[in-house]
C-alpha cells in the first residue's frame, strides 16, 4: 500500500475532553449541606408502640466522648525547662526572664538604708534576687513563674 499524502497524520477526536465551564465548577466543589428545612425537620412516626421502642434505643449516639485533661501544673525552676506548650503543642524549651518582686526592692532599699549606694543596683542584677518567668521557646507565650522563698 502507497501512502498518499492527502492522509491525516494526527488523530480525528481531540485527545483532550473539553469541559464546560459550569461543569468543571461543580466537579470541584464539595456537595452542598442541607437546607435549614431539611436539617430541622424531623420524620413523622406513626407507629405502634412497639416500633417507637425500638426507634427509640437505635437512636441513642455511640460515639465515643474524648475527653482531654491538662497536666498538672509544671514546677518551674530557675533554670529553663523542656515543656510542650499548651497553646502551640510544641515541645520545646522554655526561656526565661527575670523581674523584679518585692524581694528585690526590699534589698535595694535595705542597702540604701546602710548607705551603700553603690550596691544598690546589685539585687536587680543578680537573678537569684528575682521571679523567674518562663515562656515559650516558639510562640514566646507565658508558661508560669518560679518564685524564689525567702
Amino acid at each position: 500500500m502507497e501512502k498518499s499524502g492527502t492522509e491525516r497524520v494526527y488523530p480525528a477526536a481531540p485527545l483532550e475532553t473539553v469541559i464546560v465551564k459550569n461543569e468543571q465548577h461543580q466537579t470541584l466543589l464539595p456537595p452542598s449541606p442541607p437546607s435549614y428545612d431539611q436539617a430541622t425537620s424531623t420524620p413523622a412516626f406513626t407507629a405502634t408502640p412497639a416500633a417507637t421502642a425500638t426507634a427509640a434505643t437505635t437512636s441513642i449516639d455511640t460515639t465515643p466522648i474524648v475527653v482531654v485533661t491538662q497536666p498538672a501544673a509544671l514546677p518551674y525552676g530557675p533554670h529553663p525547662v523542656d515543656v510542650q506548650c499548651p497553646f502551640c503543642h510544641n515541645f520545646t524549651r522554655t526561656r526565661i526572664r527575670h523581674k523584679p518582686n518585692s524581694k528585690t526592692h526590699l534589698i535595694a532599699l535595705l542597702l540604701c538604708l546602710l548607705q551603700l549606694y553603690c550596691c544598690v543596683c546589685l539585687p536587680y542584677c543578680i537573678g537569684s534576687c528575682m521571679s523567674t518567668n518562663h515562656y515559650c521557646g516558639i510562640c514566646d507565650r507565658y508558661l508560669g513563674t518560679f518564685r524564689r522563698s525567702a
